[in-house]
């Protein structure tokens, strides 16, 4: 998925533990900003697989979109999920805030990565090329994003 569908998502699940008073709202925000920085660790796999020769991020954009190299670290598979949720337990016991800002935005990340939330089956891709960098999205991600949009107002306005 794209960063903005990871971005609504954790938020839209940061607003709802906000509305449950789990967390407040500026915090849900936070969890919305940590689904989205879960992929960083595709620009860290770039930049060891071309051994940090080529520093773009629009390089390590596009050529992860047009399929030339499979960007996924440790975080992304069961051993970094394994150490990562260890770290979540050390951090319960440090900061709850904390600790619900980031295990909210790792999972929720991991969620509509592995989700399979496809149940429509919509296979078109729609492809957008601005400011150097290539986008190929799939037309249910858009509608999902739209769904994502429509849910987070409903969560902050009723």
């Amino acid at each position: 998925m794209y960063p903005q569908t990871h971005f609504l998502f954790s938020w839209l699940v940061g607003l709802i533990f906000a509305k449950a008073g789990v967390i407040d709202y500026r915090a849900a925000l936070f969890v919305g900003l940590v689904g989205l920085l879960v992929d960083i660790d595709h620009y860290v796999t770039f930049l060891f697989r071309y051994k940090f020769k080529d520093f773009s991020l629009w390089d390590a954009w596009n050529r992860a979109v047009k399929g030339l190299y499979a960007g996924r670290s440790f975080i992304h598979h069961e051993i970094g999920f394994t150490l990562i949720t260890l770290a979540f337990v050390f951090l319960f016991n440090v900061s709850r805030t904390w600790f619900w800002v980031f295990a909210l935005g790792y999972y929720t990340h991991l969620f509509v990565d592995f989700g399979h939330l496809n149940f429509l089956k919509i296979k078109e891709k729609m492809t957008f090329r601005e400011f150097g960098v290539v986008e190929r999205i799939d037309k249910f991600e858009v509608l999902f994003d739209i769904f994502l949009l429509i849910a987070i107002v409903l969560v902050v306005f009723v």
